[in-house]
C-alpha cells in the first residue's frame, strides 16, 4: 500500500489505536480530536499532526489537508460527527470514507443506506462486531479466541495449553506425525507477558496460551491435543444487558440456546423483557454472590460478562467459573488488562477496541487483505492476504519470500483445499496466504505481497 495522507478524527481509544498502526506504516497521519487533554496524549506519544477541533468542522478538515486525502477513517464519540465529517469529505473527493456508528437503529436506517447516499465507504457498527466475536468463542467451547479466513474454512484459533496436554514440552518439529491426521501450524505462543513467533525447536509448555491455524473441521482434535475439549453449547449466562449484551442474547434465541440475562438497572431491564421473547431476563447485580448462585450460574456451559466497567466484567466472570460455569468470556476497555486476566481464570478476554480497529485496517489495506485479526496479548496481527499477479510472492516458495523472523505463514488456501505452509511450497496467483505478522514486519509483508 502506497504511502498516503490519512485523516483520522477522535482519538479515544479505536482512532489512538488505528493512528498508532498506520503511522508506524510510513502513512502521513492527521488526527483531529476536540478535547485537549486527548490531543496532549496523542502528540505526547505518537509521530502524528494533531489538529484540536471538531472533526465535523470544514474548517478543521481543510486544515488537515482534506483536499490531498486519501482516505478519512471517522471514529469519535458521537455518531453523527463521524456521519458529518465523512459527508464533508466526500464533497472533497476523498476516495475512502469510514465511518463507526454506535447505534444500530442509526446505522441500518434506510436513509443512510449503508452509508452509501452520503458517500460513506464502510459504515461499521461495534456492538455488531464485537456481539459476533462474542457469540464465536462462547460456540467454540475450548477456545479463548475463534477468527475466521478463507470463508470460515480455515480457523485462528487461541487456546491455553493444559498441563496434561499430550503436547506439552514437545518441540514444533517433533509434531508431524499429529500433524498427518489433524494439519495445524502454531504461529504464535504468548507466553507470560510476551508474543512468541516460533521456530521448529520451539517446545509447548502447560499454559501457553497458543495460536493455531487449521482447517475448521479438526478443530475439534486439535483442542484435545491442547487439552481441551469441544463440546455444545446449550447455556450461557450473560451479565450486562447493554447493547452487546442485548446483541448476543437475541443471537442466541435465535440459535435455540437457553440464555439468562443479568442486568443492574431497572429500566434497562423493564427494556430487555419487552426485546426478548424467550430468555430469562433477571434484575440484579453481576456481583451477587448469592443471586448468582440463585439463579443457577454454575449449571451454565458460559458465562459471558458485557458490562461498561472492567473491574465488573473481570469480577463477575471470575465468581461464574467458581460457581460451576465453564467458561468465562469477558470484555474489556484497558488492553493492559487481556495479558493478566487469563492467568486468574478468564477464559477469553475481549477488547472492542482490537476489534474495531481490525475491521477497520482490513479496509484500508485493501481488498488484497481479506481478513485481519489483532492478536489481544500483543500488537501482533493475523492476516489472510491473496497473491496477486505482478508482486514478489507470485511464484515463489514461502522460504524464498525473505520474510523476517518476526513473520510466519500458516498456511495457504488453494480454492477448496487447505495446503501446508512448507517452505519449499510455490505461492501461486490468487491464494489466500494466512500469516502472523508482528508490527515491524508489517512493511515487508506489504511489499511481498504488493498491499
Amino acid at each position: 500500500m502506497e504511502n498516503m495522507r490519512i485523516i483520522v478524527i477522535g482519538a479515544g481509544e479505536v482512532g489512538y489505536h488505528i493512528a498508532a498502526r498506520l503511522s508506524h506504516e510510513a502513512h502521513e497521519i492527521v488526527v483531529i480530536e476536540r478535547h485537549p487533554e486527548v490531543v496532549r496524549r496523542v502528540e505526547e506519544s505518537l509521530r502524528v499532526r494533531v489538529i484540536e477541533a471538531d472533526g465535523s468542522s470544514p474548517r478543521a478538515l481543510e486544515a488537515a489537508g482534506v483536499r490531498d486525502a486519501a482516505m478519512v477513517i471517522a471514529v469519535a464519540d458521537v455518531d453523527e460527527v463521524n456521519i458529518v465529517a465523512c459527508a464533508i469529505a466526500h464533497q472533497y473527493g476523498v476516495a475512502t470514507k469510514i465511518a463507526r456508528v454506535r447505534d444500530i437503529e442509526l446505522g441500518e436506517h434506510p436513509i443512510l443506506a449503508g452509508g452509501k447516499v452520503l458517500g460513506i465507504d464502510l459504515l461499521i457498527n461495534p456492538t455488531q462486531v464485537v456481539a459476533g466475536e462474542v457469540l464465536r468463542v462462547i460456540k467454540t467451547t475450548g477456545a479463548a479466541e475463534v477468527a475466521d479466513f478463507a470463508d470460515g474454512r480455515v480457523q485462528l484459533l487461541g487456546v491455553k495449553v493444559g498441563a496434561q496436554a499430550p503436547l506439552v514440552n514437545r518441540r514444533l518439529r517433533d509434531l508431524r506425525s499429529v500433524q498427518a491426521s489433524a494439519p495445524f501450524r502454531v504461529v504464535g505462543i504468548a507466553r507470560g507477558e510476551r508474543l512468541i513467533v516460533p521456530t521448529a525447536d520451539t517446545a509447548l509448555a502447560a499454559e501457553d496460551h497458543v495460536y493455531v491455524v487449521s482447517r475448521r473441521d479438526v478443530i475439534p482434535d486439535i483442542l484435545v491435543l491442547m487439552g481441551r475439549t469441544a463440546a455444545a453449547t446449550r447455556q450461557v449466562f450473560v451479565i450486562g444487558g447493554g447493547r452487546i449484551g442485548l446483541e448476543v442474547a437475541r443471537a442466541l434465541e435465535t440459535d435455540e440456546i437457553a440464555v439468562t440475562v443479568l442486568e443492574r438497572t431497572r429500566s434497562r431491564y423493564d427494556e430487555l423483557t419487552r426485546e426478548l421473547a424467550h430468555a430469562r431476563v433477571v434484575h440484579g447485580d453481576g456481583t451477587d454472590v448469592k443471586l448468582l448462585v440463585d439463579e443457577d450460574i454454575g449449571s451454565a456451559d458460559a458465562v459471558a460478562t458485557l458490562t461498561d466497567d472492567d473491574p465488573t466484567n473481570l469480577l463477575a466472570g471470575l465468581l461464574g467459573k467458581r460457581h460451576g460455569a465453564k467458561k468465562a468470556v469477558s470484555l474489556f476497555k484497558r488492553q493492559d488488562l487481556i495479558p493478566l486476566v487469563g492467568s486468574l481464570g478468564i477464559d477469553a478476554a475481549i477488547s472492542p477496541r482490537l476489534l474495531t480497529a481490525s475491521v477497520i485496517l482490513k479496509y484500508v489495506r485493501g481488498g488484497r487483505v481479506v481478513s485481519v485479526f489483532e492478536l489481544p496479548e500483543s500488537e501482533a496481527e493475523t492476516l489472510e492476504v491473496v497473491v496477486q499477479q505482478d508482486t514478489p510472492a507470485a511464484g515463489r516458495s514461502i522460504e524464498a519470500l525473505g520474510l523476517p523472523a518476526e513473520a510466519l505463514v500458516g498456511a495457504v488456501v488453494r480454492g477448496d483445499h487447505m495446503l501446508a505452509a512448507d517452505p519449499d511450497r510455490v505461492l501461486a496467483v490468487g491464494d489466500h496466504v494466512i500469516l502472523l505478522a508482528l508490527p515491524r514486519a508489517i512493511p515487508t509483508v506489504e511489499r511481498v505481497f504488493g498491499l
